[in-house]
């Protein structure tokens, strides 16, 4: 029996096989409705955000919130309540040796959150999201300045994003 003879079984055993695992997965934003299960993009908008200090918590906070709900807002009385802890930092990875100066400063953002179930009081996820933003170190103070504030916000950005995708996984999980 030669290869050629061999390649029509082969594509049926794959044909198989895909379809047998094809119903394995499912979509993570996907329509559940056939399955009975509540859609996932419904049980995001179950999850509370506590409030937190500082401003760089608070500009997590509110893309967090905006990556759950879609701009509905904070609910309140959610069975689900994230709560977090947010800590920046900056340091120079790229240093111009004829000035001795930074050319490039990277801006960290650390976030360790946890999701608590309201009714049991108890923590069923607790994970870190991370986010460096590199920028170009600028001699102007103020540009500096603001240049940083802007990487913080990118930061945050991503942060929460990572955040809303480690939920959206979670509660698909529980559902």
């Amino acid at each position: 029996m030669s290869w050629l003879d061999r390649v029509p079984i082969r594509l049926a055993v794959a044909m198989l096989l895909a379809a047998a695992a094809g119903g394995c997965f499912q979509p993570l934003y996907g329509d559940r409705s056939l399955t009975g299960g509540p859609s996932v993009r419904d049980a995001m908008r179950d999850v509370e955000v506590a409030a937190i200090d500082g401003r760089i918590g608070q500009e997590v906070r509110n893309d967090l919130i905006f990556e759950l709900t879609g701009g509905e807002g904070n609910p309140v009385g959610a069975p689900y309540r994230v709560t977090m802890t947010v800590s920046s930092s900056t340091f120079y990875p790229v240093i111009d040796l004829s000035a001795g100066r930074p050319s490039a400063e990277t801006v960290s953002l650390d976030v360790l959150y946890r999701v608590e179930d309201v009714a049991n009081k108890k923590t069923v996820l607790n994970e870190r999201a991370l986010a460096r933003v590199t920028i170009d170190r600028s001699q102007q103070r103020f540009a500096r300045v603001r240049a940083i504030r802007d990487a913080e916000n990118r930061a945050a950005k991503v942060a929460a994003e990572q955040m809303r995708s480690r939920i959206a996984a979670f509660l698909l999980t529980r559902s």
